[in-house]
Parts: structure tokens; sequence; C-alpha cells
């Protein structure tokens, strides 16, 4: 049996690698400019600081401290608030490899960070991206979940430092696992009534109707099921669900459907048909209807066009 948080984490297509290595001295102070993919940072050793570069609140990190920029947001990073800055290509060689070279020599305290890419899936039905901020921090994790992340770190920096046969395979992997940190790393930071559907699973009752819903989503869960699984009164949940997820449950569900149908017909390839009765659509008309409403084209153009 799924429950929600496992299944979005799973559905999310990540691409993520490791485009840099950043090794400064303060005093020093680099602009990231803004990009097509989402960036991050990791910290290897240091206190550095970072923020939008639109923002005027900068949060000082620490060693194993995780930075999203899930948008490719233009960010600043440096040894102290209010450093003056200068474009990342200027400051940045690329070796034979591809991977780039951040160094700046100022003699002072040393910051040594991972800097890298990833770009998600763009399927407009997805529930979590279009909730994430501009900025994602990931820090204070329990000690044996940031022990993990630390070693992920470490490991990912020693492949990068030096390179062997399997080593890019290797980046790829520890950083998608890590990437999984950040993700579940936020939605923990989170308060029932925060952040949509994701702060609902903060709520044992809302949980287990997201739960109940992600368990078959073929199945048309009608309000008195959820309602039931939340052990809740029916209205009291729907007007719960509604305040805390920023739909209805019937809205969500269609939502989830229409991800998952997305998939299938993307990178599974399966017919238009067939991806009705496989996300529970009665008709092939009816998901047609719902799927153009969504996602502003009709599944089989979409198809199509994968």
């Amino acid at each position: 049996m799924s429950d929600a948080l496992t299944d979005i984490l799973d559905s999310i297509r990540m691409n993520g690698s490791v485009f840099s290595r950043a090794e400064m001295t303060a005093p020093f102070g680099v602009e990231s400019g803004s990009t097509p993919t989402g960036i991050f940072h990791a910290v290897v050793r240091g206190n550095p600081w970072i923020k939008l570069a639109d923002s005027d609140s900068a949060e000082e990190l620490e060693p194993g401290d995780i930075v999203l920029f899930p948008f490719g947001d233009n960010h600043l990073i440096t040894d102290e608030p209010g450093s003056s800055h200068q474009p990342i290509g200027l400051l940045t060689s690329i070796d034979e490899r591809g991977m780039g070279h951040l160094i700046v020599e100022g003699g002072g305290a040393r910051t040594s960070l991972l800097c890298g890419t990833v770009a998600f899936n763009e399927s407009a039905a997805h529930p979590l991206l279009s909730l994430l901020p501009r900025m994602v921090r990931v820090s204070d994790l329990e000690l044996a979940q940031r022990r993990v992340v630390e070693d992920l770190i470490r490991l990912i920096a020693a492949e990068v430092d030096a390179p062997a046969p399997g080593s890019d395979i290797l980046v790829k992997r520890f950083t998608d696992v890590l990437l999984v940190f950040v993700l579940r790393g936020y939605v923990a930071t989170l308060e029932p009534g925060q952040g949509g559907w994701l702060g609902a699973l903060q709520d044992p009752s809302l949980r287990a109707a997201l739960d109940l819903i992600h368990s078959d989503p073929k199945q048309n869960w009608s309000a008195s099921d959820l309602a039931k699984a939340a052990g809740r009164s029916r209205s009291g949940f729907f007007s719960a669900f509604k305040e805390a997820v920023g739909m209805t449950p019937g809205e969500y569900q269609t939502r989830w459907r229409l991800h998952l149908a997305a998939e299938l017909l993307r990178e599974h390839g399966y017919s238009v048909g067939a991806t009705a009765r496989e996300v529970g659509y009665g008709t092939e008309a009816a998901f047609s209807n719902a799927f153009l409403k969504f996602m502003g084209v009709r599944p089989g153009a979409y198809r199509t066009a994968a």
C-alpha cells in the first residue's frame, strides 16, 4: 500500500548532477545568475552566507547543510552578509572532464561547496513542484539522517576530487539520493496549514485520507470514504482538507490521476484509451476532457509530443 509522500517523491523525475567544486577563502562573493534548471549547493566545509539576489535576508550555513533553488533563481553566496560579489562565470574554470572549479583566494577562512543542477519533470499536474518555495534550506535534521547526508556529501566530493571509472554514475546516483533527503527534510519542517498538501501530511487525519487516495487512485473515493479514514465527520473533513490542501478532495484526486496519466502517455507510451482505464476513467471522452481542462492539450497530442 502506497503512502502519499512516498508516491510523490517516487514520481518526481529528477536529473541531478554536480557541475562545480567551489573552494573559496574569505573575503568572497559569488552571484549565480538565473538558470533554466534548479541549482543546489552542499556545504562540505565552512560557514558561508546565502540569499536570493532580490532578498534582504541572508542565512548562514554550516557543513552538511544543503540549499536548493528549484526554479534556478539568481542568488548570492558570500563569506559575510553584504560582501561584494562577482558573476560566477568570471570566477570559474572548466577542466578536461567538464567539471567547473570555482576558486577564490582571499586568504581568510575557507569554504568548500559542491554545486549542482537538478532538472525536474515538467508535468503541470505534479502536485509537489508548484508548492516548493524559491529557496529550500535543509538543516537541523535528526542526527541519524544528518550523518547520512554528511556522508553522501563527502562521498560525492571524493568522487569529484579523485575520479575513477564509474565516478560519473556514482555522483549522479548519490546526488539523486541527496535531493530526496532535501525534499523529505523540507516537508518535515512544515506545520499543518503550511505548504498546501505538504503541510497536510503533518496532520495524521488528513494524511490518512491522502494515503487512501494514493493507495488506489482508480477508485472513486467519496468524501464520506475519506472522512471515515480520517476519523472525522464528512463536513468537518471536507472543510479541513480544502483549507489545508487548497483544493477539494475530488480536485486533488483528479490532479493526481492526471499526473499519473501524463507519465503513462509520455514515458511509457500508453494509448489514450489504456491510460484512461489505468487511472480510473470510465470513458476515453471523459478522460480526454479532464486532461484538456487541466493540461491545456488533448492527451493524444500530449503523447505525440513526447
